[in-house]
């Protein structure tokens, strides 16, 4: 009897929660879709959320299109239902604010056009099995499936867009957006930086918004790192590097990054492309005119006496709620920085009003967002502290074989101030006067680009004396890849930091520890933002060979392992033993890491007369 009941109940409402559900589920990425890679120590669950959101939402809607496909005529006739099909299609299009969630979407982009042929097909099939010419519903349909039609084929054209090959091809085919001011050879470099200021002021660009131009420059010229591509140096190239950073401090220059990778982010993950591009502009007035013909016609011209309140409910929940997504998309285009670049005559009444509009963070999709506030931080040591003590991950890792959700877990994180900031920048700034007093030489320029770990040796003119002593490790930091020598100076730091801890009190002393940490999040969890190698594996052997240790040892706490490894005896790490008995070299960088803990330790204290804020 119970299951009678629940089978009537089901028949009844399994379309009307599928439906409500999947346009719940469109104002969830609405609202957080382009925000789950900016929230700091909340980004696990925001990035839950969204994951879950983004793969349910083409779900769900898919369910409740085979749905409609396998209905029975007696469940049709007479009720809204038919109508609602178009809506679908507008829903697994999706909002603007998200059309992938991670670049394998984008190379996906073919199988989602064969899946977008399918839905399409099947919407058509049973809008054509259930029409009645008699209906005004029939008609009133049609402007709604142009709408479904256009933002469904909107995001395939984009995943296609955003793929790696054509991504590629736009780089060096599309011609570059200048800014350089006229007779720019007979300017010295000083009159370049300061010359930028004024043109952008005699195109009518306010001070507050100068660092958006900035921002796209550079966006622009670096495109092709993105993509792991070598830059195209030319004779210009050097005064485009200083062109926009000669005169700017260093939260202007955070800002600028920020909004470099923000650019950058819109294109390979939001539809910002087509609403930027001349077709867009065109398919978005269409697709915002066909919902609210349909709404306007539904609101006036049905006798919604003839159909049950709860379907003239979700009736009007789907038509406003398509209505009031497409605005959302146009005002939150309008006031983004892709807009500003574009309006360029001060005191335009235009551009007052998008100025006012940027104020709203909600509207304006968080490109004005608050100041970057916190730094994601992953301790090797404490990773196999962590995962030797812990049981719930040996169960977890039988689906996450990578540890995954286990370092998400254990990752902290720290609050940013512009002690940091101010480190970085002026790390980067002489750099940068190096290059310019080499007067732009590319191999001064390659050189700043390639040091590994080494520079500061170089800089205080101890090199020599660690090759001497250290002669495998100067190997491992000119041959050896990224994540060999990034691991390496990981380990090195910790050890360090552990082993003085309390001792020094400088604030170069933290900082290190905290660019260490945040070198090996990006190593432990988002290896994609790193030169490809064989990270992994060298992680996993260096992980199991610290665990191994920890097993030995009885430290509780990161601080008390960090001292036993420090002292270590070296000849019982860095090799393995196969079956047949044979050593064979392990690629764990816990030996070198040890050993070069110990020659910076002896430098500091016998060759550097360093105070304890250098230290």
């Amino acid at each position: 009897m119970l299951s009678e009941v629940i089978d009537l109940f089901w028949i009844k409402w399994e379309l009307h929660g599928m439906v409500g559900f999947s346009l719940f589920l469109q104002f969830v990425l609405l609202l957080v879709g382009n925000r789950w890679k900016l929230q700091g120590r909340r980004s696990l669950y925001v990035t839950i959320i969204v994951w879950s959101a983004y793969l349910t939402a083409d779900w769900i809607a898919t369910c409740a299109l085979s749905t409609l496909l396998k209905a029975k005529e007696d469940y049709i006739n007479g009720k809204l239902v038919v109508f609602w099909t178009p809506f679908l299609l507008l829903h697994l299009g999706g909002p603007h604010t998200i059309n992938a969630f991670t670049l394998a979407d984008n190379e996906l982009w073919l199988r989602s056009f064969l899946g977008f042929i399918i839905q399409v097909g099947v919407a058509v099939y049973v809008y054509i099995r259930f029409r009645t010419n008699s209906n005004i519903l029939t008609y009133m349909a049609i402007p709604v499936f142009v709408a479904g039609i256009i933002k469904y084929g909107e995001r395939i054209w984009i995943l296609r867009a955003a793929s790696r090959k054509r991504f590629s091809k736009s780089i060096f085919s599309a011609h570059e957006t200048q800014v350089d001011p006229p007779n720019k050879g007979s300017l010295k470099v000083d009159d370049r930086a300061k010359t930028l200021d004024e043109y952008l002021r005699s195109k009518g660009v306010i001070q507050e918004e100068k660092h958006i131009y900035k921002a796209f420059r550079l966006y622009k010229m670096f495109m092709p790192l993105f993509l792991d591509l070598k830059l195209r140096f030319d004779k210009d190239l050097t005064q485009k590097i200083i062109l926009p950073s000669m005169s700017i401090e260093f939260d202007g220059a955070f800002k600028v990054v920020e909004m470099e990778l923000g650019f950058l982010y819109d294109v390979l993950y939001t539809k910002t492309t087509i609403l930027q591009s001349m077709a867009g502009k065109i398919l978005r007035p269409i697709c915002l005119l066909s919902i609210l013909s349909a709404l306007t016609a539904f609101s006036f011209k049905v006798d919604k006496s003839s159909y049950s309140k709860p379907d003239v409910a979700m009736t009007y929940m789907l038509l406003i709620g398509a209505f009031f997504l497409d605005v959302f998309a146009v005002i939150s285009h309008v006031s983004s920085n892709w807009t500003v670049l574009d309006l360029t005559i001060r005191h335009n009444k235009v551009h007052k009003f998008i100025s006012r509009l940027r104020f709203f963070s909600l509207i304006h999709g968080g490109e004005d967002k608050k100041e970057i506030a916190s730094i994601a931080q992953q301790s090797f040591i404490k990773y196999c502290l962590n995962t030797e003590k812990s049981w719930w991950p040996k169960i977890v890792r039988i689906i996450d074989t990578e540890d995954t959700f286990a370092k998400f877990c254990w990752t902290t994180w720290e609050p940013v101030n512009d002690d940091l900031k101010k480190f970085i920048y002026s790390s980067l700034k002489q750099k940068q006067e190096k290059y310019r007093e080499s007067k732009f030489k590319y191999e001064e320029l390659l050189q700043s680009l390639t040091t590994k770990g080494n520079s500061v040796l170089i800089r205080e003119g101890v090199l020599e004396k660690i090759e001497r002593s250290l002669e495998k490790f100067q190997r491992s930091i000119e041959d050896e890849e990224f994540s060999h020598y990034l691991l390496l100076w990981h380990i090195a730091t910790s050890l360090l930091f552990h082993t003085n801890h309390g001792k020094y009190t400088g604030s170069y002393y933290r900082i290190s520890k905290l660019l260490s940490d945040y070198m090996m999040y990006l190593l432990l969890l988002r290896p994609n933002m790193l030169p490809k190698g064989i990270g992994e594996e060298r992680i996993r052997e260096t992980r199991d060979e610290v665990i191994n240790f920890l097993n030995k040892q009885s430290s509780e706490t990161e601080s008390e392992a960090g001292d036993a490894l420090f002292n270590i005896n070296v000849s019982s790490i860095g090799t393995d033993k196969r079956p047949d008995g044979i050593l064979v070299q392990s690629k764990s960088v816990l030996r070198d890491g040890r050993e070069l803990a110990h020659q910076l330790e002896r430098l500091v204290v016998e060759e550097w007369s360093w105070d304890h804020e250098e230290k």
